[in-house]
């Protein structure tokens, strides 16, 4: 399972973003905000991307255990994060609950015109939890990829599209040169690539020479 944290919005309190699975939106997130130098309980972790196992020991694995008894299996538990510990993902609504971790939500405010507030927690916790822990939970490796932008594809070169035209005539001889002997026919509505153009003659991309005058381009 591949989970995505698409970091949207880095405010001065927090750091807004949308969690996804397998590709698909599930809910909004929120982390502490970004720091050029690690402040403990106040910093959100490095992009990258990190193993989720499940933690079965700690404080919040038996207060989850206790809230939501039909669910849980252990905290969701990001791993191996450089210079960070129990790094998890549970509920909360600001980033005074976060130390790091990462909250969900099914709503956001702007973090740009206010402190950063996630809504409806306990609500999108509870819908994403199962399908993770239970994945995770039947040995299927699950990782979390952050990214602290969108992250665009890149751009695609465009092909250069060679001049177009095409025949404007019932009938159009093409000839080895201009006014030279005939090689064949071409037929109403055909669409050629120009390759050269001389006086009133035109080399199409059928080895031929045309008159220019039936060719109409596009």
């Amino acid at each position: 399972m591949e989970l995505s944290v698409i970091r949207y919005s880095s405010g001065e309190e927090s750091t807004l973003g949308i969690l996804m699975i397998n590709g698909k939106f599930v809910c909004y997130t929120l982390e502490d905000e970004a720091r050029t130098v690690k402040v403990a309980g106040k910093t959100r972790i490095p992009s990258g991307r990190y193993r989720v196992r499940l933690r079965k020991e700690g404080g919040h694995h038996e207060r989850y255990a206790q809230k939501f008894p039909a669910i849980h299996k252990g905290m969701l538990h990001i791993t191996n994060v450089p210079d960070f510990r129990w790094i998890l993902i549970h509920i909360g609504n600001d980033d005074e609950a976060t130390e790091g971790c990462l909250l969900v939500g099914d709503e956001a405010n702007n973090n740009n015109i206010r402190d950063g507030f996630i809504k409806n927690s306990a609500n999108a916790y509870q819908r994403i939890y199962p399908e993770i822990a239970n994945a995770i939970d039947s040995g299927e490796e699950t990782w979390i990829t952050y990214y602290d932008n969108i992250p665009f594809p890149e751009k695609e070169s465009i092909p250069v599209v060679k001049n177009s035209a095409i025949i404007a005539a019932d009938r159009l001889n093409f000839r080895k040169s201009p006014s030279g002997s005939i090689k064949g026919e071409l037929f109403e509505g055909t669409v050629a690539e120009i390759n050269e153009t001389t006086g009133n003659w035109t080399h199409i991309n059928v080895e031929g020479w045309v008159s220019a005058s039936y060719l109409k381009e596009v």
